[in-house]
């Protein structure tokens, strides 16, 4: 590439690839020029010269400026030769190079969307492969509550009925996820169609989902959000995430524990924030709990396994509607909190005005499409305590 980045900095050829080759040709022809009209002259007698020497001399001159012109001409196209490693590195190893895309000429232009493009397709692969993770990961449970319900219809024949409805909730949920990540799998931009969701309501629904989970370990559910609360998210993919944590608070909270799911809001973003009284982690396991396949997973207290992609999976999902999902835990066995933060427009109860986005909020909306709420005054809060003890 030195040669290229010299000849680069010339302005005749800063942004034509074929005047870099026709600068370097230009002297080697000028000289070979020259060497004929040597000839000419001494062969017509105007020069006195040894001829037959001539002749060996310009041979030599011209393989010797005809390997040169080769060699710098090879020279010319290591941008081409780069752009097909990258490629063959990507297909072979999916490694994202990191191509000089600093050039104007066509050459340069080519590195350029060379990069771009590797790039961007690995980031739709790997959007890809995190919906097949979360198919994969959030088919496991329902399918394990299936299973636990139909064996105790077999011991509980009293009981028939409610574990009927049970599964048939189990598998209606299943289809409903199954045909949502199919959708976005079959998608080609990463974008997602959002919609107005009254989150207490959602929550409500998410909760009742692990009714059966909660039972068995008399676990008491408290719910704390304004019922005026709306979002802007896409209902099935944002469930899935509110799922991956409630049923991780679940999985790891003590028989007899308390997990306090609330809301608050400003005029900037709304949280929510799901805390139990579970294993916990340790602070400096933070980061290392969202990782894919995390190796901080382990086992809840009934003995429940992990894949370690839950809390990946969330993360990606809330990032996917310009948000961020936050934990925080004092340790082992003190219990954690994991946080959603969205951003959203709110009402001026004092003027009755939406309030303008700031730029970072525009640019989040804008992302993945979002229609903002404006929510209206807001009745009182109402708690909700779900006990299953």
């Amino acid at each position: 590439m030195k040669t290229y980045h010299f000849l680069s900095r010339m302005l005749p050829a800063q942004k034509r690839y074929a005047m870099k080759f026709f600068i370097v040709a230009l002297p080697m022809m000028l000289l070979a020029l020259g060497e004929l009209v040597l000839f000419v002259l001494a062969s017509k007698g105007r020069i006195k010269v040894s001829f037959e020497p001539l002749i060996i001399f310009i041979l030599i001159f011209l393989n010797v400026t005809a390997i040169a012109v080769i060699y710098l001409f090879n020279k010319l196209v290591s941008p081409l030769r780069l752009a097909k490693e990258a490629l063959d590195n990507y297909v072979i190893s999916r490694e994202i190079p990191e191509l000089p895309i600093g050039y104007p000429d066509e050459a340069g232009q080519l590195l350029s969307h060379i990069q771009a493009t590797l790039t961007q397709m690995d980031e739709l692969l790997s959007e890809k492969s995190d919906m097949i993770d979360l198919l994969s990961h959030d088919m496991r449970s329902p399918v394990g509550r299936i299973i636990s319900i139909s064996s105790l219809i077999k011991t509980e024949a009293e009981n028939k009925d409610l574990y009927a409805d049970y599964i048939t909730n189990e598998c209606k949920g299943l289809i409903r996820m199954l045909e949502n990540i199919l959708l976005m799998l079959k998608e080609e931009s990463n974008s997602i169609n959002v919609t107005n969701v009254n989150l207490n309501q959602l929550i409500q629904e998410t909760v009742s989902f692990f009714d059966f989970a909660a039972a068995e370990k008399s676990l008491e559910m408290k719910i704390d959000i304004d019922e005026s609360v709306y979002i802007n998210v896409q209902p099935e993919l944002f469930t899935q995430a509110v799922r991956n944590i409630i049923g991780n608070a679940i999985k790891f909270s003590p028989d007899g524990k308390s997990i306090f799911i609330s809301s608050t809001q400003d005029m900037e973003k709304i949280s929510l924030s799901i805390q139990d009284e579970g294993l916990g982690f340790k602070p400096r396991d933070i980061q290392k709990i969202f990782d894919r396949f995390t190796t901080a997973g382990k086992k809840g207290t009934h003995g429940e396994t992990s894949t370690g992609l839950g809390l990946y999976l969330s993360k990606k999902i809330v990032e996917k509607h310009g948000g961020k999902l936050l934990a925080e835990s004092e340790g082992i066995n003190k219990g954690a909190s994991f946080t959603i933060v969205l951003y959203r427009l709110v009402i001026k109860k004092s003027k009755g005005k939406a309030s303008p986005p700031s730029k970072k909020e525009s640019a989040a909306q804008k992302k993945v499409g979002m229609t903002p709420k404006i929510d209206i005054d807001a009745p009182p809060k109402m708690k909700i305590i779900r006990s299953y003890r």
